[in-house]
């Protein structure tokens, strides 16, 4: 029997991150140049600044492929968001195509993590960034999640903090269960931004059989069958 696996749409894949407990950058598509605007808007009225976007064109259908990031540089003014989205718009096609806006993050160590599912072995994830890579299978619990970071050879070459450590192994508890408690076949979040004491997922992609139906964040437990508690002191 053929079974069709699915790219889930990026915002989708986004919000099945998020529900899960996982922190993903702010990001929607959006339809105007005004519309990109109004979503760098600062909360507080009274700041005309834009907070840094950035804006790229991708296909909604097919889990985010890039049509084009023209520029790198977070848009930190009107007349920069504008300039960009009329740069985009020609690459928008007629497939259910769209421009992204994300909410810029300040530079950390950018890793990827990855999951895919063995005829043989299972469901297994990796830990990488463009030099190293480390996998363990899934259901994994803390002192895996320990081994795998202290594997991990990814943070140019300079031993991460205890707070990073945890960060990560905290993070990766999270995203073991999501990928044994739901129908995703498999993904790849690539870039994930870590900090000091915090993450962002910069961008993912999901595979699965079918739509995700997540209408809540995990049991808070979910990550923890063995006690293994992280409370970070900053924004998660």
């Amino acid at each position: 029997m053929l079974v069709t696996i699915m790219i889930l749409d990026k915002i989708d894949g986004f919000t099945a991150l998020t529900r899960s407990g996982m922190h993903v950058a702010r990001a929607r598509y959006v339809d105007s140049a005004e519309d990109a605007i109004a979503f760098a808007a600062r909360r507080d009225a009274r700041d005309e600044r834009a907070v840094p976007i950035l804006l790229r064109a991708i296909g909604r259908g097919d889990g985010g492929r890039t049509a084009g990031l023209l520029v790198e540089e977070p848009l930190t003014d009107h007349k920069a968001i504008r300039r960009v989205y009329r740069e985009l718009m020609p690459q928008v096609g007629s497939a259910g195509e769209g421009i992204l806006a994300e909410a810029s993050t300040e530079h950390g160590t950018d890793i990827a993590i990855e999951g895919r599912t063995d005829a043989s072995l299972g469901k297994i994830v990796v830990l990488r960034n463009h030099a190293h890579s480390v996998e363990r299978m899934v259901p994994l619990d803390p002192d895996g999640a320990e081994t795998l970071v202290a594997g991990f050879q990814g943070y140019h070459h300079q031993p991460p903090s205890e707070k990073m450590r945890r960060m990560l192994e905290h993070l990766l508890m999270r995203v073991f269960a999501f990928f044994e408690e739901t129908g995703v076949e498999s993904f790849v979040l690539d870039p994930v931004r870590l900090h000091e004491n915090s993450y962002t997922i910069l961008d993912a992609t999901l595979r699965s059989h079918r739509p995700l139906h997540i209408s809540k964040r995990l049991a808070p437990n979910a990550h923890d069958r063995k006690g293994y508690d992280y409370r970070p002191s900053g924004c998660q």
